[in-house]
């Protein structure tokens, strides 16, 4: 059986972990069986005593801020995410991973993201508990590795090449579960389409590509 994976995003506030924060974090199960639409996912605002980040990065963000500010949705949206402490935000993660039947404790999760390791997990391992709860194998599935075509590139493509790439046009969301669900997108169609790369072969999105409808 297909092992599954843990497609994880976040948004901060700026680039340097040392001196800013986690705002969300977004994440997908992807099972490589179920629709897209029915996979599992986990989304939060992380609710800091004090924000602290760049100009820009938070300008990104006024919904997120805004909802940290008043404890939630102002006019009660039901789709505003969960917000959660810095100290429970481990505890959280890995009962949603538990409930889904996967023991980061027990096992290491495979995880999928764009630059994960060189970002996002330099950020989530500075929340308290996160590198004792859960514990994750070093090596991730990065999109960016999979689209990569040495005739065109000098390095790993962005989130929109690798969309473009694989039919899906449009703009970032740049929300972390809209980002998260994404990659889960881009993986599960260059599994079944790498064998039209190199990655620079334009591919038709009218063919699908996505298991099972998704």
């Amino acid at each position: 059986m297909t092992r599954p994976y843990v497609s994880i995003d976040i948004e901060t506030t700026g680039l340097d972990e040392e001196t800013c924060q986690v705002l969300s974090v977004g994440a997908v199960i992807d099972d490589w069986k179920s629709s897209i639409d029915d996979l599992p996912t986990f989304h939060c605002y992380v609710d800091h005593e004090t924000i602290m980040g760049s100009p820009y990065a938070l300008s990104m963000h006024p919904k997120i801020l805004r909802a940290i500010a008043v404890g939630g949705g102002e006019d009660e949206e039901s789709d505003t995410p969960e917000i959660i402490h810095p100290d429970d935000m481990a505890g959280e993660f890995e009962n949603w991973l538990s409930f889904h039947q996967i023991a980061p404790h027990a096992e290491k999760l495979v995880v999928a993201g764009k630059n994960f390791g060189g970002f996002d997990h330099q950020f989530l391992k500075r929340l308290p508990n996160w590198k004792s709860m859960i514990r994750m194998k070093h090596r991730y599935i990065d999109p960016g590795n999979l689209y990569y075509d040495p005739a065109v590139d000098d390095g790993p493509p962005d989130m929109e090449t690798c969309m473009t790439r694989a039919g899906i046009y449009g703009e970032v969301a740049h929300t972390a579960l809209e980002d998260a669900l994404m990659v889960v997108r881009l993986i599960r169609y260059w599994a079944v389409h790498r064998h039209m790369m190199p990655a620079h072969v334009s591919l038709d999105p009218s063919t699908g590509g996505f298991p099972n409808g998704s």
